[in-house]
C-alpha cells in the first residue's frame, strides 16, 4: 500500500485511496471550521480502538514541507494526531485553490449540527470565493434562497451578540432580529433582549440600568414589538426625498440603502412595507441635513440668512440656534405679511424642513409688538382682581387658613391629654379603623383578603362599614387585625415591577417561627403550569422532609 502510494502520489491521480503519513500532511489554511475541544478528544478515543474508519480528502501540493494538504476530514485527520496514529486513509483528489475552497465550504455546509454563525460564516466565504448571487448559492447547496439570505445577514451580527448566541443567552430567533440592523442599533436592541438591573456607575456618583444576562432572555416577540416600537420608521411620510444623494456624505439614499426593507425583500420578507426604514439614527441625521440644506436654499433666493423655527418653547426646542415658538409668529396668509415679514425653516415636528413666512420682530404692531393681555400668575393676592372688597377678602381668608392651622394642633394637643391606657374599646376601635382607613387601598386589599371580609369595596369606601366589621372582633383578632395594618405593605407590588424585594416578608416570618419556604414551595405547586407540575411537587415533598433543593423553573432548560 505504501508503494502504491508513493507512485499515485507521484502522478497526482484524481481518485486514489492511498495510506499517507501524517507528517506529510498539512491543514487547508482556508478551513476556518471551529472544532470542539472535548468532541476532538471523544473522537481520538474512538480511533484508538477502531481506527479511521472514512479516509480524509487531500490534494496534492507542490510547495512547503508536506506533500498534501486537507480539504475535507480535518477534524478526523487531528484525532488522528491525537490518538498517535503514523498514517491515515486518504482519498488523494487533485484540484485547484478555488475548487478546494468551494468544496470545503460545501462540505461544512452539509454537516449535521453545524452552528448557525459557522454557517453563515461558510456562506459569505463562497459567495466571496465564487461570485455568485444568493439564489445561484441557494441551487448550490439546495436550500431555500430566503433561508440562505437570513443566514449570510447573521455575519452582520456584533461581536457581543455572536457571544450572546454562542453561549445560548438568545435565541436563533433574537440573532435574525437583530443582525439586519445597524451595528450601532444593535447595541441597544440587544439590550431590549433582556430585563436590566442597576449598577454602580463608574463614577461612583449613581447607577446605570444594563442587562442582566444572568436571567433568561425575553420571548422573541417582546424584542420584535420593540423594534417595531422604537427602531421602524415609514418612509413614507419622510419630508426629504428617498433618492435624494445630497442628504448623506457618502451619497447613498435612501432608495439604495440596505436599512430599507424594499432594499432586499428576500431578507425582509417578513416586513410587509417595502418603504421602512431600520436605522433611526441615519433618518434622524437625513432630517437635519434636509433641514441645512433648505435653509440654504433659502438665504440664497432671499439674499440673507434664513431663520431656524422650533414648535415648542425657547426652552425646549431642540435647536440651540431654532427660534421658539413665543419668538415668532407664523404669517398663514399674504395679507398678513408686514415689513419685518421673512422666510424661515422649521427645524422640528411634523412639518421638519417645512418653509414658513415668519415676523420676529418685537416692535411690530401688527405681529409680537401688539398689546397683549397680561399673563395670570398665581399669587398670594391675584393680580386679575379689580376692586379693594375683593383684595380685602382675599387677605383675610389667608388669615384665617393659617390661624385654623395652629388652632387645629393646639386642640389636639389638649384633648390627647384626656386619655390613658388601656383605652375604651370604644375609643380603640376608632383608633384602629382610622388606621386602616388611611393606607393605600392595595394594602386594605390585602388586609380584607387576609381575614377574609366580603363586600370588600363597600370597605374601602364605607366608614361605618369598617367600624362595624372592626367592633365584631374579639381582644386577640383586634391585635392581629392591628398588626397586619402595619405590615400588610411588605412585598406589595404597588407599581407592577418585575421583581418585588420580599426580605420584609422573610424577616417577619422569621421573627414570628413562620415556615416561609414551605408556604413558597406549596403556592409554587399550586400556581405552576401543568408540564412542570411533577418537578414542582417533587420540590414541595423535599421542602416538607427538610431536604435543600434547588427551586424548580417554569420554562425549557437548555
Amino acid at each position: 500500500m505504501k508503494k502504491n502510494a508513493k507512485q499515485n502520489g507521484a502522478g497526482h491521480s484524481n481518485a486514489a485511496f492511498l495510506l499517507i503519513p501524517l507528517g506529510e500532511i498539512e491543514l487547508s489554511p482556508t478551513n476556518t471550521r471551529q472544532i470542539d475541544d472535548k468532541s476532538l478528544a471523544d473522537l481520538a478515543a474512538s480511533i484508538r480502538q477502531n481506527g479511521v474508519l472514512q479516509p480524509i480528502l487531500v490534494r496534492p501540493i507542490e510547495a512547503g514541507k508536506a506533500k498534501y494538504q486537507v480539504v475535507a476530514g480535518e477534524r478526523r485527520f487531528r484525532a488522528a494526531g491525537l490518538a498517535e496514529l503514523k498514517e491515515i486513509p486518504s482519498q488523494v483528489r487533485a484540484m485547484s485553490d478555488d475548487e478546494a475552497l468551494s468544496l470545503q465550504i460545501i462540505e461544512n455546509l452539509q454537516r449535521e449540527g453545524l452552528h448557525p454563525l459557522d454557517e453563515a460564516e461558510s456562506f459569505r466565504r463562497l459567495r466571496e470565493a465564487m461570485g455568485v448571487t444568493v439564489r445561484e448559492m441557494a441551487q448550490r447547496v439546495a436550500k431555500d434562497a430566503r433561508y440562505v439570505a437570513r443566514r449570510l445577514s447573521l455575519t452582520n451580527l456584533i461581536e457581543e451578540g455572536r457571544e450572546d448566541f454562542r453561549k445560548e443567552r438568545i435565541t436563533l430567533a433574537h440573532s435574525l432580529e437583530i443582525c439586519r440592523l445597524a451595528p450601532e442599533i444593535q447595541i441597544a436592541a440587544l439590550t431590549a433582549c433582556y430585563e436590566t438591573k442597576t449598577v454602580e456607575n463608574r463614577e461612583g456618583n449613581g447607577y446605570d440600568y444594563v442587562a442582566d444576562k444572568a436571567r433568561p432572555a425575553r420571548h422573541v416577540r417582546y424584542l420584535q414589538d420593540w423594534l417595531m416600537r422604537n427602531v421602524h420608521l415609514n418612509l413614507q411620510t419622510a419630508r426629504f426625498q428617498l433618492d435624494d444623494a445630497r442628504l448623506r456624505e457618502d451619497g447613498l439614499t435612501c432608495v439604495n440603502c440596505p436599512q430599507r426593507t424594499g432594499r432586499d425583500r428576500l431578507l425582509f420578507a417578513d416586513i410587509k412595507s417595502g418603504d421602512t426604514c431600520l436605522n433611526p439614527l441615519c433618518f434622524q441625521a437625513k432630517l437635519q441635513q434636509f433641514v441645512q440644506i433648505t435653509k440654504a436654499e433659502v438665504e440664497v433666493k432671499q439674499s440673507k440668512p434664513a431663520a431656524l423655527i422650533s414648535t415648542y418653547y425657547g426652552s425646549n426646542a431642540e435647536s440651540a440656534e431654532a427660534l421658539g415658538v413665543d419668538q415668532y409668529q407664523v404669517l398663514e396668509k399674504k395679507a398678513d405679511r408686514c415689513e419685518f415679514a421673512e422666510k424661515a425653516v422649521t427645524a422640528d415636528g411634523t412639518e421638519v424642513g417645512k418653509v414658513k413666512w415668519i415676523c420676529r420682530e418685537a416692535d411690530c404692531k401688527d405681529h409680537l409688538g401688539r398689546v397683549r393681555e397680561p399673563r395670570q400668575y398665581s399669587s398670594t393676592i391675584p393680580s386679575g382682581t379689580t376692586s379693594p372688597e375683593q383684595r380685602h377678602e382675599r387677605k383675610q381668608e389667608l388669615f384665617d387658613l393659617k390661624v385654623d392651622e395652629i388652632v387645629r394642633k393646639r386642640v389636639m394637643g389638649e384633648a390627647i391629654k384626656t386619655f390613658a391606657w388601656p383605652l375604651d374599646r370604644a375609643h380603640l376601635n376608632e383608633a384602629v379603623k382610622e388606621f386602616f382607613r388611611r393606607i393605600p387601598s392595595s394594602d386594605q386589599q390585602t388586609i380584607c383578603e387576609v381575614f377574609g371580609w366580603s363586600e370588600q369595596e363597600k370597605l374601602w369606601l364605607d366608614d361605618d362599614a369598617v367600624l362595624k366589621e372592626i367592633t365584631q372582633l374579639d381582644e386577640n383578632q383586634l391585635a392581629q387585625f392591628l398588626m397586619l395594618c402595619s405590615f400588610a405593605h411588605y412585598g406589595a407590588n404597588r407599581d407592577q415591577n418585575r421583581r418585588v424585594d420580599q426580605s420584609a416578608v422573610v424577616k417577619l416570618s422569621q421573627e414570628r417561627k413562620v415556615n416561609h419556604t414551605l408556604i413558597d414551595a406549596e403556592v409554587r405547586a399550586e400556581l405552576c403550569p401543568k408540564k412542570y407540575k411533577d418537578a414542582h411537587d417533587a420540590y414541595l415533598e423535599a421542602v416538607r422532609a427538610g431536604k435543600t433543593a434547588e427551586k424548580p423553573v417554569v420554562y425549557e432548560q437548555s
